[in-house]
C-alpha cells in the first residue's frame, strides 16, 4: 500500500528527493513496491506549496511504466486542497475518468520535514491548449460542451476554466485541476445548442459558469440584431414587420420594412451561411405568393422559417 516518490531537486543538479507515502484508501489494491520518478517540473502554485511533476509510475518490475502527473501539496493547507481534488476524482467525477478527466491512480499521504503532504497521481493527458477559445476547432469545441455539461451534471462547478486546465488529448479536450472546484447543483434549464441564438441573459440559461464559458467559446450566434443604430432582441428577427415597428417614428413604414429585411438578410447570411440559400429561396417564394394574393409589390412577412436552426 506504499508509494516511493522521487522528485528532482533544483540544487544540487541531478539529485532526487525521496519520500515514502501510503495509499489513503486502505481498501485499494496497490502493489507494495510502486514507485514514481519525477522527470519534469510542470507547475508550482504561488499562494500555497503545490507542485506538479510529470514522470513515470512503475507498478511492477515486469510491466511498462505509466506516463503520469503527480500533484503534491506540502503542509496542511496545500494537502487539504489536493485531498479535496482527489475526493472529486474518486467520488462525483469517478464515472468521467478516462472520458473528460484523467484516470486517477490514487491519493497518497505522508510527511516531509515534519509537515504533512498529499500526493495525487493521474494519467498524463497532453498539453494545455494555446489557441483563443473562439478559435478552437469545431470538434474540440463540441467536446468541451459535452465535458463541461457532464461535469456540471455530476454536481461539480470547476471555477478555474483557464487554458492551462484544458488539455488537448488526441484531438479532444480533457479537463484538469479541480482543487478550486465546489459542489454544485446546476440550474441549467435549457439545452446547449451550438449555432442557436445565445441566451440574452444568464438567467435564461440558469448557470453562470456555463453561460460565461460558452459565450467565450462562441458557440452561439448573437442574442441581438442591430437595426437602425440600436440592438433589438433576436426574437424580432423572426418577424420583419415586428422589427420594422421599432424604427424611429419619423421613418416611413416602407423604408422601415425595407431596412428590416436588409438587416435580417445580412444577419442570416453572416451567422447561418449553410442555411442562407435555402432561406433566401423560401423568402422569395413567400413574397411571390403574397404578391399574387394581395396584388401588392411590397415585401411580405418573412417570419416563417427564419432562423429555424
Amino acid at each position: 500500500m506504499s508509494l516511493l516518490l522521487s522528485l528532482p531537486t533544483e540544487y544540487p543538479l541531478e539529485t532526487l528527493e525521496t519520500y515514502a507515502l501510503q495509499n489513503s484508501d486502505t481498501n485499494a489494491r496497490w502493489p507494495s513496491d510502486a514507485t514514481f520518478r519525477g522527470e519534469k517540473h510542470l507547475h508550482a502554485a504561488g499562494r500555497i506549496q503545490i507542485d506538479v511533476y510529470r514522470g513515470k509510475l512503475t507498478l511492477s518490475s515486469d510491466g511498462p511504466p505509466l506516463d503520469v502527473v503527480c500533484k503534491i501539496g506540502f503542509g496542511k493547507k496545500a494537502k487539504d486542497r489536493v485531498a479535496h481534488e482527489a475526493s472529486l476524482y474518486n467520488g462525483k467525477l469517478r464515472h468521467l475518468q478516462g472520458v473528460y478527466i484523467p484516470i486517477c491512480h490514487g491519493y497518497f499521504v505522508g510527511d516531509a520535514d515534519g509537515e504533512s503532504m498529499g500526493c495525487l497521481l493521474v494519467a498524463y493527458c497532453g498539453e494545455p491548449i494555446r489557441e483563443m477559445l473562439m478559435r478552437l476547432p469545431p470538434t474540440f469545441k463540441t467536446g468541451l460542451i459535452y465535458a463541461l455539461v457532464a461535469i456540471h451534471d455530476a454536481g461539480v462547478e470547476h471555477r478555474d476554466l483557464a487554458h492551462r486546465n484544458i488539455l488537448e488529448c488526441n484531438g479532444l479536450p480533457t479537463i484538469i485541476d479541480f482543487d478550486d472546484a465546489v459542489d454544485h447543483e446546476c440550474g441549467r434549464h435549457i439545452s446547449i445548442e451550438e449555432g442557436a441564438p445565445a441566451p440574452a441573459l444568464v438567467a435564461e440559461l440558469g448557470c453562470v459558469e456555463l453561460y460565461q464559458f460558452f459565450l467565450d467559446l462562441r458557440i452561439w450566434t448573437p442574442a441581438y440584431i442591430r437595426y437602425t443604430g440600436s440592438f433589438q432582441p433576436i426574437k424580432l428577427a423572426f418577424d420583419a414587420h415586428a422589427l420594422a415597428r421599432t424604427a424611429p417614428s419619423h421613418w416611413p413604414p416602407e423604408k422601415a420594412l425595407q431596412e428590416a429585411y436588409r438587416v435580417i438578410t445580412a444577419h442570416v447570411k453572416k451567422h447561418y451561411p449553410e442555411q442562407y440559400d435555402e432561406w433566401k429561396a423560401d423568402l422569395k417564394n413567400k413574397r411571390k405568393a403574397s404578391e399574387q394574393t394581395s396584388g401588392s409589390t411590397s415585401p411580405s412577412d418573412a417570419s416563417t422559417g427564419l432562423l429555424s436552426v
